[in-house]
Parts: structure tokens; sequence; C-alpha cells
């Protein structure tokens, strides 16, 4: 079963914007986002308790910015799912939407990573230690 790191009282105060909808579904949210932390971490070294839940009071700190993070990202690129951020660009005649980039077909996983869930998730990870900006394979 997921883990989640951050709750909706937890996201009222680390974001910059209330968050749209009922709780139950930032509490979706936020599961789904910690499963990303989850993900991002997965090879960092911390200590844990026997479930696996970090014991440390920073990386805790940085488990919850980063979920919260995530969420906010998805509040304003409302894709949840990621579908979006890897549709590209739609051509029509001279006219393109969704992209300046004529190279977004080569973007790496990890640009696409960062499209999908936003790149302050990945910062608050660098600074807390659990994640090198280095590493471009998950």
């Amino acid at each position: 079963m997921a883990r989640i790191y951050a709750t909706p009282t937890d996201y009222t105060g680390h974001a910059e914007e209330a968050f749209e909808g009922d709780t139950d579904k930032l509490t979706k949210r936020l599961r789904s986002a910690s499963i990303e932390v989850d993900r991002l971490t997965r090879l960092a070294i911390f200590d844990t308790d026997a479930e696996g839940v970090p014991t440390d009071v920073k990386v805790i700190e940085a488990f919850v910015e980063a979920t919260c993070a995530i969420v906010e990202y998805w509040g304003i690129t409302d894709d949840v799912t990621g579908a979006e951020s890897h549709a590209g660009a739609v051509k029509i005649g001279s006219v393109s939407l969704g992209t300046t980039s004529s190279a977004s077909g080569d973007d790496s996983e990890l640009d696409k990573l960062k499209r999908r869930i936003g790149e302050k998730c990945f910062t608050i990870l660098e600074n807390a230690g659990l994640r090198s900006s280095t590493i471009v394979h998950y």
C-alpha cells in the first residue's frame, strides 16, 4: 500500500494557492504525488522505521514539501495523469500549439518527468541530499 507523505493541512501550509477541490480529491492527489516521491528517492539512503517510512525530521519535511510541490504543480497544469505533458505539439498548417521547441520529441526521460511533475520537487529533494542533480536514470 502506498504511503501518503503529506496531509491536506500540510498542503495548505506549503502551497502558494489554495487547492481547488474537496479534501477527498486533495488526499488522492497527495497519495499519487507520494508515489512519485517514492520513485524519485528509491535510490536515496536515509534512516527508516520498520515500514520503510523516513525517521529523520529533515527527510520527513523534504518528503512533505516535495509531495505538496507536485500537487501544486498539477493544480497549475491540470494534468495529474501526465497525458498532456507527453502529447507534444499539435500542428494545423503553420500554427503549432503545445510547445515552442521543435525538438520536444528528443526530450530525455528526466525532462519528460520534470514536465509532468514540475521541477520544484526535484530541487527540494536535491537540497535535502535525497537526489543528485546528475542522476539521469530511474
